[in-house]
């Protein structure tokens, strides 16, 4: 054998050993890592659906409290009268509320009302046998109507239903109950089309009797049980059981989701094993060390940057791009791809701490950032003020006008706040018509009630909602702090207390937490 031939051989094995080798790495590295990038997608898109089903649960809850704190339906759990069924449960209410189903029942859990109508054909039907049988025999579903608010899925015999109760109370929120209002929304395809909507992805109802929970994923019984399945090389499912009070399967949500990106992952790294072997094979002896420098070094730096950035979890971390050749444009796109990931993040991230509506500051970013902003008061030994606002007639512009109306009150409402207070202080949206204000480093009590008096000046000032008119006003309550508390909850809690002092006194009034509120 000639030495060509030896060099040939060698060559073409040291080829070959070093493409098993760097298929074997792109395995581990590159694929594996996007393949538990489409997982954390997958997983992603149903919490969003998840999200987006809850947010459904929380406005049915929400309508269904406007009538449950009501005088009108407290009197008539009190004394049932046809005028109150003839002038309030039109079916047009529950058309307005998205109520498939509504129930009205005494503190004797005896039915005094009950009516069900199809949201699709807008007709009246009859009420579903298999849920006055499930509230009448399920202990568990009768005890959370009684214990108070209460919404979760039941699994019927026409499918499953989201089902919110509340107990009947006055307009104040005083005394004793008179009985539960029940409202219900079948989790039907009108239902599934406005999930889809929202999240853009491709929601299916699955057949809860079809589909088998994997005993992983269905570990818990309280939450929402994930899991995914891999259906061929070209998609993947992914799959939610909605648990009912018994912890069983009521519903099976299904999203398929494509592997568009691992697949384009897949072919791009085989076709640059392909271009090392043609490269290496014509360039014999001094492509060898070519191809060394140019191709494999390069390739290294490019899975040990990988290998960083996964270590790390540094999205914003980038590859330095050498070159114009194609492992240039495979770095330039991976850097692309970092790109759309880290926008990705940031886009979840933000959707997590803002309030959909508003886009003000969520509860949950309000707390964290409240309580970092309360150690620094502490070390510089400052004040600072908790003011609790609640709308008066806010519920009335929601009747009168609607709910799109209402939404875009709380909009107006939101960006006038943010208008007259300082750029150190940061409101946020509690729910419904409530919103917090958190005052940052103030110089006496005084000037806390000084902001609190201009929130409350702007909000009573007219408000066009697209040519009407409406005015509303504020309740505030002011807690201090250290005075009042030393944490969020604290402090939250007597703003809450004093601004119902405040509405007490009157509307468009507000109220300084006073110790003697809370004393009996």
């Amino acid at each position: 054998m000639s030495l060509r031939q030896k060099i040939i051989l060698f060559f073409t094995a040291g080829v070959a050993i070093g493409l098993s080798i760097l298929y074997f790495s792109a395995h581990l590295f590159i694929l594996d890592h996007f393949k538990s990038l489409e997982d954390s997608q997958a997983r992603e898109n149903m919490q969003r659906t998840l999200h987006a089903l809850t947010t459904f649960e929380d406005h049915l809850a929400s309508r269904l409290a406007d009538y449950a704190a009501w005088d009108d339906t407290y009197e008539y759990t009190l004394k049932p009268n046809k005028e109150y069924e003839t002038h309030t449960l039109l079916n047009q209410t529950f058309f307005t509320n998205e109520f498939n189903v509504l129930l009205i029942l005494n503190n004797e859990q005896e039915i005094l009302f009950k009516k069900a109508v199809k949201l699709e054909e807008k007709k009246e039907t009859f009420v579903s046998a298999s849920l006055l049988e499930k509230i009448a025999t399920d202990p568990l579903l009768s005890r959370a109507l009684k214990q108070g608010d209460f919404s979760g899925i039941i699994k019927l015999n026409e499918g499953p239903i989201l089902i919110a109760s509340h107990p009947i109370l006055k307009n104040d929120l005083m005394g004793s109950r008179a009985g539960t209002m029940i409202a219900g929304r079948y989790l039907d395809e009108k239902l599934i089309g406005e999930l889809q909507d929202n999240t853009l992805l491709p929601i299916e109802l699955a057949d809860v009797k079809q589909i088998i929970v994997p005993k992983v994923a269905a570990s818990s019984s309280q939450s929402p049980a994930i899991w995914l399945e891999t259906n061929n090389t070209n998609d993947y499912s992914a799959y939610a059981a909605l648990p009912d009070l018994h912890g069983q399967p009521a519903a099976i949500l299904h999203i398929t989701n494509d592997r568009y990106l691992y697949n384009q992952v897949k072919k791009s790294v085989f076709y640059l094993l392909i271009l090392i072997a043609v490269a290496a094979l014509l360039l014999l002896k001094g492509a060898l060390s070519f191809v060394d420098r140019m191709v494999f070094r390069r390739l290294n730096r490019l899975m040990r940057n990988m290998v960083a950035i996964q270590q790390s979890n540094d999205l914003s971390a980038r590859i330095r791009i050498r070159g114009k050749d194609e492992i240039a444009s495979l770095e330039r796109e991976f850097n692309t791809m970092m790109d759309s990931l880290d926008t990705f993040r940031q886009h979840i991230t933000k959707l997590a701490y803002k309030d959909s509506l508003t886009h003000l500051p969520n509860r949950t970013f309000f707390y964290k950032e409240v309580s970092a902003l309360l150690e620094k008061l502490k070390r510089s030994e400052r004040m600072g003020a908790i003011l609790f606002i609640d709308l008066d007639g806010f519920k009335q512009v929601n009747d009168e006008y609607g709910h799109d109306h209402g939404d875009l009150l709380l909009q107006k409402i939101a960006d006038r706040i943010k208008g007259v207070i300082r750029e150190q202080d940061m409101v946020s949206r509690l729910g419904g018509d409530e919103f917090i204000i958190f005052l940052f480093d103030l110089r006496n009590e005084k000037e806390s009630t000084h902001i609190a008096d201009r929130v409350c000046q702007v909000i009573v000032q007219p408000i066009d909602l697209n040519g009407v008119q409406v005015n509303v006003s504020a309740s505030i309550g002011i807690s201090l702090f250290p005075k009042d508390g030393q944490h969020p909850d604290e402090l939250i809690k007597k703003a809450d207390q004093a601004m119902y002092e405040a509405k007490k006194a009157g509307k468009n009034q507000l109220h300084i937490f006073e110790e003697k509120i809370c004393q009996p």
